[in-house]
């Protein structure tokens, strides 16, 4: 038994109860009335009070706890789910706002252009790291709040084969990150590189 369920299911029914306790009202002559039938029959029922009272009130008491622990774990149950409603909706709200900070994709072909150009960076020219092609892209006003799982979520969309740790070397000076492989890139028409705006990182 979960104290917290019963503490809980307590409170759900003393809220319950006390609006309808709240409107019962007793009239001098109604308790006067009460209090002599009392004091009338307690000879007679003294016995059976005596005899049955422990086990009346020990059956009352388990029967509110199995009530409030079955009413609070109802109410925990309910919380909880309505609590995972808020959470996935503020991450929803949270993945549509990034998702609107991200610029839209250049065209296929100006993509394209832009590995080919960053590939003929390299000693090899077979190759371009994804993280040169992002930062030059970003250089040019391409990618805005974009990240290199962004650009490579995109390059797979397009059916393009991504190689990781590809080494590449630039005036001899070696980097191993991924990579896309021009062989990998799609037939296209010419692209187009938009004018640099800024240095790339």
């Amino acid at each position: 038994m979960s104290l917290t369920a019963f503490g809980a299911g307590n409170r759900r029914i003393i809220r319950a109860v006390r609006p309808h306790a709240a409107k019962v009202r007793f009239t001098k002559q109604q308790v006067g009335g009460a209090v002599a039938l009392l004091a009338f029959l307690s000879p007679a029922l003294a016995r059976p009070v005596a005899r049955y009272a422990p086990t009346v009130v020990t059956v009352a008491l388990v029967l509110w706890v199995v009530v409030a622990v079955v009413v609070g774990n109802a109410a925990l149950s309910a919380d909880a789910a309505a609590d995972d409603q808020a959470l996935a909706e503020v991450e929803q709200d949270d993945s549509e706002d990034q998702d609107d900070e991200l610029q839209a994709a250049p065209a296929d072909a100006d993509l394209f252009a832009l590995v080919r150009y960053i590939a003929g960076m390299s000693d090899q020219g077979t190759a371009a790291h994804l993280s040169h092609v992002l930062d030059e892209g970003q250089a040019r006003g391409l990618f805005e709040g974009w990240k290199v799982a962004d650009l490579r979520a995109h390059l797979e969309g397009l059916g393009v084969a991504l190689v990781e740790g590809k080494k590449l070397t630039f005036n001899g000076r070696q980097r191993n990150r991924l990579a896309v492989l021009l062989e990998a890139l799609p037939e296209s028409a010419p692209g187009t590189l938009p004018a640099v705006a800024r240095k790339a990182a």
